[in-house]
């Protein structure tokens, strides 16, 4: 009998950005995509609250959801989002990188909704701020069927994140169908784009976010002017607030 050679081999991977993928409560995907149906669906709303220009989408609609919202009439969603921070803050390499203990606040800089339809697209692009994220209200039901349809390479309606070069045994994109529900978190830097999909009369509605890290004793002459400048764009909340859940393991879908 051959005896058996055991290697005691291990993967390591110790470069490139993490994502982390979420799922959130139906409550929030509903708040949120009610609030955006309200803005988009009012010819004077849409116009008072519309983001295109500040984004890179070639997409219908894109319109601002602002922090005084989020803090008055969904604070769940605020609550949600400090506890997948903390998480991602938690996980290597990026707590190798920005010392999470030291964080004291999270400014919410920016959030929009985006309202695609057929033929809509986000080319290659990235984020301001440190950590940007992206969240799904409403997918086309006849996605899944239109996906079928391609003959190669299926990518209809999908995010690509990319990172580096396509090279032997290394990847340089992750690929993602979205349901309703997903949320992900990234670094704001990291190259991502948005496929267009066919199927008319429907629609794919996401909202994404940037937030910024502040460091603890940051000098508050250099935050200050910013931070009272930006007032109506941006809130900032604590850090380890300590009504937040102690959800991490949710942040962790596969």
């Amino acid at each position: 009998m051959t005896e058996k050679t055991v290697h005691n081999l291990q993967p390591i991977q110790p470069w490139g950005p993490i994502i982390v993928k979420g799922t959130l409560p139906n409550n929030i995907v509903k708040k949120i995509d009610d609030h955006s149906s309200e803005l988009l669906n009012d010819p004077v709303l849409a116009k008072k609250y519309d983001w295109s220009m500040n984004l890179a989408g070639n997409v219908k609609q894109e319109v601002r959801i602002t922090p005084d919202w989020l803090e008055k009439e969904c604070p769940e969603f605020v609550h949600f989002l400090g506890q997948m921070i903390q998480s991602y803050c938690s996980i290597k390499p990026a707590m190798n990188t920005i010392e999470p203990e030291k964080i004291e606040k999270v400014i919410i800089q920016a959030m929009w909704t985006v309202s695609q339809w057929a033929g809509d697209f986000n080319p290659m692009h990235v984020h301001d701020g440190d950590l940007s994220g992206v969240l799904y209200t409403r997918i086309p039901k006849s996605m899944d069927e239109e996906k079928l349809k391609e003959d190669h390479y299926p990518s209809i309606g999908d995010i690509v994140f990319s990172y580096g070069d396509a090279q032997h045994f290394s990847e340089n994109k992750f690929q993602h169908s979205p349901k309703v529900g997903d949320i992900f978190l990234f670094p704001s830097w990291l190259t991502h784009c948005v496929y267009p999909f066919r199927t008319p009369n429907e629609e794919r509605r996401s909202s994404s976010f940037n937030v910024k890290l502040i460091p603890r004793n940051q000098t508050s002459k250099q935050d200050k002017p910013s931070l009272e400048n930006n007032s109506k764009n941006e809130k900032n909340y604590d850090f380890k607030d300590p009504t937040l859940a102690n959800r991490q393991d949710s942040f962790f879908a596969g």
